[in-house]
């Protein structure tokens, strides 16, 4: 029977790209934390890690911001914008 190595490289993955997601709010962000939702997800399925689940975490904070980012722009800054410039 050969032992499975047991890496962290979707965990390492994943909370990279929840680092990334955190800093491109909006929907680059929002694709990217649910990107790296999935690797964090798979790594803590396959075999857990403190990494994998540090990572989980920081991609729902980034999807949870990225949702905000997004609507905070439709409903409040998208309005003012139009409002602000008249048109030719």
């Amino acid at each position: 029977m050969v032992e499975e190595k047991k890496t962290e490289g979707l965990g390492i993955s994943g909370f990279t790209l929840g680092v990334l997601g955190l800093i491109l709010s909006g929907w680059v962000g929002l694709i990217i934390s649910i990107v790296g939702a999935i690797f964090c997800f798979i790594q803590q399925k396959r075999h857990k890690t403190s990494l994998g689940k540090v990572g989980f975490i920081v991609n729902v904070i980034g999807i949870i911001l990225s949702l905000a980012v997004i609507i905070l722009y439709s409903t409040v800054l998208e309005p003012l914008l139009n409002n602000s410039f008249p048109s030719a």
